[in-house]
């Protein structure tokens, strides 16, 4: 296993145990009541973070709701926790290339141009004959999302026997249970679980991003999410160990005694390390809206960009990560992901122009001091 990965788990001999979740996902039927307090069918034609865009049936309307206001109507689809039926599921894809694998991934948008670089090295180096056991290798995943992850992270520097392992694991459930587990840009991610370890909480999201099998490991334990007030749960026990490795003082949250550290050192020893490159701390001195056209050059390289705020009026900072952005109607949107409360949502340029990280950390009037480049 690549070393800057393996230090990263700590979760040997821990027993995991898997919280249940809904299985929806684009294409499910739903029922639900409306305002006029009657019910309806739809359809979910589109994800927002806990948000699900649902397309009346029979009336050209659509309407966001979130989870607690729709009941699944085809129950057909697998239970994201429970074990795939591998006789009553689909047909198992047929094999691929592993360039074909790739490409799945690409069209996906999972993939980008320094990990893209990264595949051709590694398959350049191989005959046609390695190539061919590298597919079969692949392709004794069930699902093509399957076998994009693995391939995903043996770039990562994971070994074979990992993800041989992997492969088994992700095996046993459905495609839907497979994209939520690998998957941390969607809205719930890591939380900080010390006052002060938002810096290493960060690195951990952006390790899980580069890495499919670390981010189903981290999710595969219970209460990853949430603030378990509990110093001998293994993503406390993580992060403290990070944080006390370059210098910090881990305490509860709302303990304030305790030292906090910068981000460049596990920043540049992990994820630079995955991705060969190394990283730099960058003053803002410009407009905001230079800025983030830097930004956007780094994101379009697929090279998330940690940010250091302040919260006006106080002496408080945080580390934050910009993951990925679009460009809409409203101007540039920014995939965020704030560790003080684990989740990701995307936020208007204009925004954080305005000193805002709504709808994250809605609480407090922000300033951007840093950002973290290769260039």
């Amino acid at each position: 296993m690549h070393s800057t990965i393996k230090a990263f788990l700590i979760f040997i001999g821990i027993a995991i145990s898997i919280s249940p979740s809904f299985a929806q996902t684009i294409g499910s039927k739903v029922s639900f009541t409306a305002a006029d307090g009657k019910t309806y069918t739809g359809i979910i034609i589109e994800l927002r973070g806990a948000e699900y865009k649902i397309k009346y049936d029979g009336i050209d309307f659509a309407a966001w709701l979130i989870r607690e206001q729709f009941n699944l109507v085809n129950t057909n689809i697998p239970s994201a926790t429970q074990p795939v039926n591998t006789v009553a599921n689909t047909t198992k894809p047929a094999t691929q290339t592993v360039e074909a694998i790739f490409e799945y991934g690409k069209q996906k948008g999972w993939t980008s141009v320094q990990q893209e670089s990264r595949f051709r090295t590694y398959i350049n180096q191989y005959t046609e004959a390695d190539k061919k056991r590298g597919a079969d290798f692949f392709c004794q995943a069930n699902t093509l999302a399957a076998r994009f992850f693995a391939l995903k992270s043996i770039l990562c520097g994971d070994s074979y026997e990992v993800i041989q392992s992997f492969i088994t694991d992700m095996n046993r459930f459905s495609e839907t249970y497979q994209l939520e587990k690998c998957l941390v840009t969607n809205r719930r991610s890591i939380i900080q679980q010390w006052e002060l370890s938002c810096s290493v909480t960060t690195v951990q999201t952006y390790l899980a991003d580069l890495c499919p099998r670390y981010a189903w490991e981290v999710k595969e334990i219970k209460n990853y999410d949430v603030l378990a007030n509990d110093p001998n749960h293994p993503m406390a026990q993580q992060q403290k160990e990070l944080l006390e490795k370059y210098g910090g003082l881990a305490t509860p949250r709302g303990d304030f005694s305790g030292k906090s550290i910068g981000i460049l050192g596990p920043l540049n020893e992990y994820v630079g390390r995955v991705l060969d490159v190394s990283f730099r701390t960058v003053q803002i001195t410009e407009p905001l809206q230079t800025v983030f056209g830097k930004i956007r050059t780094m994101l379009d390289k697929g090279i998330n960009v940690p940010l250091l705020i302040s919260f006006v009026g106080s002496q408080g900072k945080h580390f934050i990560l910009t993951m990925r952005y679009r460009n809409t109607a409203n101007g540039y949107q920014y995939l965020i992901y704030d560790p003080w409360d684990g989740v990701c949502d995307y936020v208007n340029e204009s925004t954080i122009v305005n000193g805002s990280l709504a709808p994250l950390l809605i609480r407090s009037k922000i300033t951007v001091d840093y950002y973290y480049t290769t260039e």
